[in-house]
């Protein structure tokens, strides 16, 4: 029988991305300069769990010798930004110089280790513990600043919580250092505490560190002395090696807004990357496109979740028909650049009378007439960026 307990790791992956480490991984120069404005960009809701991250680390980084790992416990319902979390600060603490080229994992984040929980059955615990302690210990050995993550650490059983607790306590297990690397413990434990805070307090920005690091920190204790894995003394001692218990809250209708503008943002910085004009948006398509998310109340039932699915649903078909559209009115100006010499005057003349005439334009994406779908249309030249207002 599978159990819901236990972890392993992709030994096989693990084992290649230690045989392309040349030397030890470090975090790249100007981290924690990067790291909050890099953050502040791409997430939305979590001020302030990202004020106190981007604090914690750069309060980390600036240590050259620190006496233990810095611990981040991450908390709240899926969908709402813990795992893009750990993505983006991978981006911003292994690469001196953040764009849209680079993807985490690979070898410009080979730091970034994620463990994943599995199940397993109870006749394979013990070697996949073996496994897991022996790949996590190499790769630290190679990584010593390393942003390591654990997944649904509330999962662990009782002995590899125990080897976690060796490991965050000492700061040192075989020989491998764990002072210098950033540790991520990621959990959904704690949506209804989070929930009902937030319905308490009336507006996220009334909530203090204080009182939602109580709340968390007391959950994860009471949940883990139920479980009865040591005694409570040793139990205080692990909820005690966690520097933060940080509150990812349920998103609520207009941080889902704020996403597909973001998004929509991105597809028209594409199109300015390839030189196919612009992309503008009219206010109605972001109340259309945050229509059709599932909301209980206020808040989206999957979080951010269902952006990305929308944005392919509704955005993807028409920008894709503009966008080779605008290939085409691109490919057709170059040919007539290339006619012969009469042709070629009539070519400049009417370039000279309106060169705008044969440039990429501008897209405004609007709700079609039947208000069921999306459509794009052209207009003219708007400073970007910018929804059309």
């Amino acid at each position: 029988m599978a159990l819901p307990l236990g972890w392993a790791v992709a030994v096989a992956a693990v084992g290649a991305i230690v045989s392309m480490f040349s030397g030890h991984v470090n975090f790249a120069p100007g981290a924690c300069e990067r790291l909050e404005p890099f953050l502040s960009s791409q997430m939305v809701g979590q001020e302030l769990a990202l004020r106190q991250i981007s604090d914690a680390i750069c309060d980390h980084l600036a240590q050259q010798e620190p006496r233990r790992p810095l611990v981040l416990s991450l908390h709240g319902p899926p969908g709402v930004g813990k795992s893009m979390f750990h993505h983006l600060a991978a981006q911003a603490l292994y690469n001196r110089r953040i764009h849209d080229a680079l993807r985490c994992p690979g070898l410009d984040c080979a730091g970034y280790k994620v463990l994943y929980g599995m199940d397993y059955t109870a006749e394979e615990r013990q070697r996949q513990h073996t496994l897991l302690r022996a790949a996590l210990l190499e790769h630290l050995r190679q990584a010593p600043e390393s942003l390591l993550v654990v997944e649904e650490y509330d999962k662990l059983d009782c002995p590899m919580r125990g080897f976690f607790r060796q490991l965050l306590e000492n700061g040192q297990v075989a020989n491998v250092s764990l002072n210098k690397a950033i540790v991520v413990l990621e959990s959904n434990l704690g949506y209804t505490e989070l929930h009902d805070l937030l319905l308490r307090a009336g507006d996220r920005s009334k909530i203090g560190a204080e009182e939602a690091q109580r709340v968390l920190k007391d959950m994860v204790f009471e949940r883990w002395l139920a479980q009865g894995c040591e005694e409570r003394s040793d139990t205080l001692k692990m909820v005690g090696l966690v520097s933060f218990f940080l509150p990812f809250f349920p998103l609520e209708r207009r941080h889902v807004r704020q996403l597909f503008g973001m998004h929509l943002a991105r597809r028209g910085a594409e199109l300015q990357r390839q030189k196919l004009g612009g992309l503008q948006w009219d206010p109605l398509v972001l109340d259309f496109l945050t229509s059709k998310v599932d909301f209980e109340g206020d808040f989206p039932i999957e979080g951010g979740k269902e952006v990305g699915t929308l944005m392919t649903r509704y955005v993807s078909r028409p920008l894709r028909l503009w966008t080779a559209a605008q290939q085409e009115a691109t490919e057709q100006r170059k040919r007539r650049k290339k006619t012969p010499a009469g042709g070629q005057q009539q070519c400049e003349a009417k370039e000279a009378a309106g060169a705008e005439a044969w440039a990429p334009s501008s897209g405004r994406l609007r709700v079609d007439e039947s208000g069921r779908e999306l459509t794009i249309e052209p207009v003219q030249a708007l400073a970007w960026p910018g929804a059309v207002t």
